[in-house]
């Protein structure tokens, strides 16, 4: 029947073109899912693009937005750092040198530095904004710019220690804190966009594992005691780059725990 055969050219149509239709719907799909949690950052200056490029210049720009607010643009106050599990565990903990590798703005700095005030405390953030922001709201810290995800490349950890003058900064730090960061990283140079979804993104997830593994070698040769890593909100980019690396969780800190490998007792 001639009626018929519009039909027939439509579905033969999509039939040789079924592969290319399913993956735009999936990807539309995974898109939305991504976003979701940052389709209302547009006030904050836009974070949502730090999932696709996150340079220096971009993380400039978001923080420029918060300004403003003494807290920058995750609005940090003190009910925050006492309900972050990672800075409640370094308040008990007894260190003499502390690296904060995502500073932002300093609050973190500046409460660890109050409850241990012997101790050097240092701080690094990929924004200048955010370094100059530190150096104004904790004086007695040493911060300077660095962009963490260069760390995931073989033997750069003394890349990180050359952010400041060499008389400043010991050959190890007892303690390096990573709080929240590691979901704006490109691992090998994948935007974060591609790693969060649930249902598609595996692959892309195994396949940073290596990156992810470099990046944890080289930052635990920079610590004597030990790294701490918060939860990062259970993203599971991060939940599954500790589990299939094997860094322990501390059920009863609420911490992630990786054991450092340089020399204890490094001095300045």
């Amino acid at each position: 029947m001639w009626y018929g055969k519009p039909w027939a050219s439509l579905f033969s149509f999509c039939g040789r073109r079924c592969g290319v239709c399913l993956f735009f719907l999936l990807a539309v799909w995974c898109s939305l899912f991504m976003l979701s949690d940052s389709l209302f950052s547009f006030h904050r200056g836009g974070i949502w693009r730090a999932y696709f490029v996150a340079t220096p210049e971009m993380w400039d720009s978001i923080h420029r937005h918060g300004q403003s607010s003494p807290g920058g643009i995750w609005k940090y106050d003190q009910a925050k750092m006492e309900a972050n599990h990672a800075v409640r565990y370094l308040f008990r903990k007894t260190y003499s040198t502390l690296l904060d590798v995502s500073c932002n703005v300093g609050f973190t700095l500046a409460n660890l530095l109050r409850r241990h005030p012997t101790a050097k405390h240092f701080g690094t953030d990929i924004s200048r904004v955010m370094v100059e922001e530190t150096r104004r709201n904790c004086p007695n810290c040493l911060a300077a710019q660095f962009d963490l995800g260069r760390l995931q490349d073989v033997e750069s950890a003394p890349m990180l220690r050359e952010a400041w003058p060499k008389e400043e900064v010991p050959e190890a730090f007892d303690v390096i804190l990573v709080s929240d960061v590691l979901i704006y990283i490109s691992w090998g140079g994948m935007p974060p966009f591609f790693l969060r979804c649930h249902c598609c993104c595996s692959l892309f997830r195994s396949w940073a594992l290596s990156y992810q593994k470099t990046f944890l070698e080289n930052i635990a040769s920079l610590a004597s005691d030990e790294v701490v890593f918060s939860q990062h909100q259970n993203n599971i980019v991060v939940t599954t780059m500790m589990r299939e690396l094997n860094v322990h969780f501390d059920e009863e800190r609420g911490v992630w725990r990786l054991p450092g490998k340089a020399k204890r007792n490094a001095t300045a």
